[in-house]
């Protein structure tokens, strides 16, 4: 499988990256200032976001797409939602359907108990931007499937997570990449939001 990873250079989307080449699929990393050891199966693309002729390059000839754009919680911060729109329109103009992005737990139908309303209090602005990035996803005809975490660490891989539609506590950003490239191969989670704790 070729795969296209936006926002590659750190968090959840370098995990992506590292794992899936170390399972020997081709990974293009595409990021603002890829900087990345020399792997056998990675490629490094630079490119902004913003760009849509970069982001039809990155896209085209793939096999599926990981979304895993970072921003901040400024108001009017629109990276997830726009780079998710150029995303999606290089998606179906080159015919690549499968797509994973990362979102976050209190978006959408997980919006419910003290936790996500706390997350709503502190985090307003950053989850109002993933619920865009959703809706445009959720639109777009494609095979998608987004993954809501909880908070995030950066602790080891276990593979020992919970994915279902709520969730508590933390979870370290490579098990978050290792759901994401196995939920790439799995038809079961097209069409579905699905929050993963640990």
């Amino acid at each position: 499988m070729k795969i296209v990873v936006f926002g590659a250079s750190k968090g959840v989307g370098l995990q992506v990256a590292q794992q899936a080449q170390e399972q020997g699929l081709s990974v293009t990393a595409f990021a603002r200032n890829p900087s990345f050891p020399n792997y056998a199966h990675l490629s490094a693309m630079r490119g902004d976001i913003f760009d849509p002729e970069a982001v039809s390059r990155a896209v085209e000839g793939q096999d599926a797409v990981v979304i895993a754009l970072g921003a901040g919680n400024q108001a009017g911060d629109q990276t997830r939602s726009q780079g998710t729109a150029h995303i999606v329109r290089a998606m179906q103009q080159y015919g690549v359907r499968r797509v994973v992005a990362v979102s976050s737990f209190g978006v959408g139908d997980s919006r419910k108990g003290l936790i996500a309303h706390a997350a709503w209090l502190f985090l307003k602005a950053a989850l109002e931007e993933h619920e865009r990035q959703e809706k445009i996803l959720m639109e777009s005809g494609l095979d998608w499937t987004i993954v809501r975490p909880t908070g995030l660490t950066n602790d080891a891989k276990t593979g020992a997570y919970k994915i279902g539609s709520s969730g508590r506590g933390r979870i370290s950003r490579a098990d978050v990449a290792d759901f994401i490239l196995k939920a790439l191969e799995d038809s079961s989670y097209i069409g579905k939001a699905l929050v993963i704790s640990s």
